[in-house]
């Protein structure tokens, strides 16, 4: 069996550290939200991981998988989105995704949180009496300075030749976005929306870029703009864009005036969900029940798209209260 572990990862604090944390969640939940999605984490591997891996992967049985793996060593912490499927040799085989999303890079070999990764999935293996998995790991990377990739024993420079066999050496993938040009990413049009979340990740720190390529970012389009699966990645890449710069409701209708008519219409509907900072910022769809019914229908999406998500979790993306999520996911229990 396949599986493919989606994973945020934050790193040491910088300074500012509440607002480098608040962004830091802003990045985690996107990815998280958009890789969730078995579609988008089907495309991605289609198009950014070589022929020799996605060849290999039986996609009839892709799915998600709700086991978490936590690592908090060497001054990491992770949340994971997990898929799995089989080798097309029917061979069991995990691929670990890692979010990197720092302008800086560790400062020690990512090796030794992927180890950590790879030996709690072994034994995951190994409790629920599986065949040990062989695990890919994958890393996507969005920050400013290039990543600079290289192998476990690289190191170990002093290390003679004969004793290198003794390091636990494995490779990992990597998509670092800062070395890919944006013209690229727009071109995978096939790729579904990890184009739409690629742009935004791309020119995230920059608001000027975002505001020139808002148009690129933010249309979805035919032939997957069609149901409540869409919409929702929508409102989320919305939401992570606005709130990261702290965007003014007549700055984003006038850049709205770019967007394909379905978009628009989707745009005009967040304020609603959204509430209360909203009507601050002058929108008139504020009347609290509105807002109230709006905020209903959003959480209760959101537990549905993602119920792996902790409350806390929700209850940041949505903004409204742990308390107010676990109402909704009593309701949700109810009516099952």
């Amino acid at each position: 069996m396949l599986f493919l572990n989606f994973v945020a990862s934050n790193d040491e604090a910088m300074p500012d550290e509440k607002l480098t944390r608040q962004k830091d969640r802003a990045h985690d939940a996107v990815f998280k939200a958009f890789f969730s999605d078995a579609t988008i984490a089907r495309n991605y591997l289609l198009h950014y991981s070589p022929p020799a891996v996605y060849g290999q992967i039986d996609f009839s049985l892709f799915r998600k998988n709700d086991t978490a793996f936590v690592s908090g060593r060497f001054g990491l912490s992770f949340s994971d989105v997990l898929y799995e499927t089989r080798l097309t040799t029917g061979a069991p085989a995990r691929l670990l995704f890692l979010f990197e999303h720092k302008s800086y890079l560790p400062n020690f070999p990512i090796h030794l949180q992927l180890l950590d990764y790879l030996l709690q999935i072994w034994e995951d293996d190994l409790k629920n009496g599986r065949p040990l998995s062989v695990i890919i790991p994958i890393v996507v990377y969005h920050g400013e300075k290039g990543w600079e990739q290289k192998t476990f024993s690289d190191f170990f420079p002093d290390l003679p030749e004969d004793w290198r066999v003794f390091v636990p050496n494995f490779h990992y993938l990597l998509t670092d976005l800062s070395r890919v040009p944006p013209l690229e990413i727009q071109n995978k049009r096939e790729s579904e929306y990890v184009r739409n979340l690629f742009l935004a990740l791309k020119f995230a720190r920059n608001k000027d870029l975002i505001v020139k390529n808002w148009k690129k970012i933010f249309t979805f389009g035919v032939p997957y703009f069609h149901d409540d699966r869409d919409k929702i990645l929508f409102q989320t890449l919305r939401f992570y864009i606005v709130n990261l710069h702290k965007m003014q409701n007549i700055e984003i209708n006038a850049l709205n005036e770019q967007l394909p008519d379905p978009e628009r219409d989707w745009m005009d509907s967040i304020p609603e969900i959204f509430g209360e900072k909203w009507k601050r910022a002058g929108v008139r769809k504020g009347r609290k029940i509105e807002r109230e019914e709006n905020n209903r229908t959003f959480t209760l999406k959101t537990l549905q798209k993602f119920p792996d998500w902790s409350d806390a979790e929700v209850a940041e993306f949505v903004g409204v209260t742990v308390e107010y999520v676990q109402q909704m996911r009593r309701e949700l229990a109810k009516g099952k």
